[in-house]
């Protein structure tokens, strides 16, 4: 067994004397342990805000979603022939989108109104986002003035879907109307509210859905779409997937990931974790630095042994390494026990929901997701605290001694 990692073993495990030097070690090990605890629990508590948030606006949107970069739409059979070749494809669906005021007796409100094809519901599981009411199933519906409504447009627009005579007034602008002067450059049409979806208030409040045909019919359009949203087999390949469709279709069409679809939402969640994770990882340097105290006194305690040691023959690196490995295994067990805390406090969280939200939310408890990489930064982030922390009071405190 190596010299200094033996002697320094028996300084952590010895018990015949509890005075204040091993007091504060031991305040020392549980510092680390509650500071690494702490990390591990924050970071998967904003991990499991992170994927409920993700999965909500996830549930609504494709993986990639195509749109012309020289116009608000495109010729659907310009890209049809060209994705169909592609294998990686597991459904796809065109949709074209159009702003529109939607009346309801004195009730007003500006929507976004989106026609969907029949492949739509390939791309979106409409049954896990329905509320109540239908969806416009069938091809009894391509022809038909049906809407499909966020859940906060039919609460802004007092819509009740009980009433079979409800109708909700759409009013489209032409299609080469550039100003709306006059009633000629506007279109009316009364439609039929058929049911009512939840994805999250964003989307709730700004879209209602519509057979494409339709929407194209109406807005003039017929052939035409504003996205083409495409559901890959494998998600994992998605940004291979999108250079690829890229150099495919050219510089006349934009292509958006999921990410880039929601990039200001990645960033703002990305920067409250890092933000979180710098404050608790200071939070943990400054209880670290016990460490420096506690191997610190114990030199000054061992101060003879420093010398024994020195006598019989210890080299100066020798003597060094005994008591920064003391501070570097109490740093090393005690991130081990933090870990441990965080992960089985996270297990429990996640099984039985201790915590509860107060509130109305999605979750009636604290959400968690550990993941593994952020467990072996916090680890390595505690072993480069630990390292600093034990040697600079053993490199600086035994050549004092040994030049006295």
């Amino acid at each position: 067994m190596n010299f200094s990692f033996f002697v320094s073993k028996r300084y952590i495990s010895s018990t015949k004397k509890k005075n204040i030097v091993n007091i504060i070690s031991y305040i020392s090990i549980l510092g680390v342990s509650i500071g690494t605890a702490a990390l591990v629990i924050i970071l998967s508590v904003f991990n499991g805000f992170e994927q409920i948030v993700l999965e909500m606006y996830n549930s609504f949107d494709p993986h990639i979603k195509v749109s012309s970069s020289k116009g608000k739409t495109f010729e659907i059979n310009d890209v049809k022939e060209k994705v169909l070749d592609l294998n990686d494809v597991k459904s796809y669906s065109f949709t074209l989108h159009e702003k529109v005021l939607m009346q309801h007796k004195e009730n007003e409100a500006i929507v976004e109104i989106k026609g969907v094809d029949e492949n739509f519901q390939k791309i979106v599981n409409v049954d896990s986002i329905l509320m109540y009411g239908d969806y416009f199933y069938g091809d009894h519906y391509i022809e038909k003035d049906v809407l499909f409504l966020g859940v906060g447009i039919m609460h802004n627009l007092s819509i009740d879907l009980n009433n079979l005579f409800s109708k909700v007034t759409v009013t489209f602008p032409q299609k080469d109307s550039k100003y709306i002067k006059d009633s000629s450059d506007i279109q009316r049409k009364a439609f039929t509210p058929l049911g009512v979806f939840s994805v999250q208030s964003e989307y709730d409040n700004r879209y209602c859905l519509s057979p494409l045909k339709r929407v194209q019919k109406l807005l003039d359009r017929e052939g035409e779409a504003s996205f083409l949203e495409i559901s890959l087999r494998d998600k994992n390949k998605i940004e291979n997937f999108k250079i690829r469709l890229q150099k495919i279709l050219g510089e006349d069409y934009e292509i958006k990931t999921r990410i880039e679809q929601h990039q200001f939402l990645y960033k703002l969640l990305n920067s409250e974790k890092l933000a979180v994770f710098i404050i608790l990882t200071f939070i943990l340097i400054i209880a670290s630095f016990n460490i420096i105290s506690s191997t610190s006194m114990l030199m000054i305690e061992k101060k003879s042994d420093i010398s024994v040691l020195w006598s019989l023959g210890a080299s100066k690196k020798q003597i060094i390494d005994v008591f920064f490995l003391k501070g570097f295994l109490e740093v090393l067990f005690g991130s081990f026990f933090g870990i441990f805390l965080g992960i089985l406090f996270s297990v429990i969280q996640l099984k039985f929901g201790i915590i509860s939200m107060q509130g109305n939310f999605v979750v009636s408890s604290y959400p968690v997701f550990l993941n593994t990489i952020d467990i072996l930064i916090v680890q390595f982030i505690v072993i480069i605290i630990g390292l600093v922390t034990s040697y600079y009071p053993s490199k600086v405190l035994v050549g004092r001694f040994l030049t006295n």
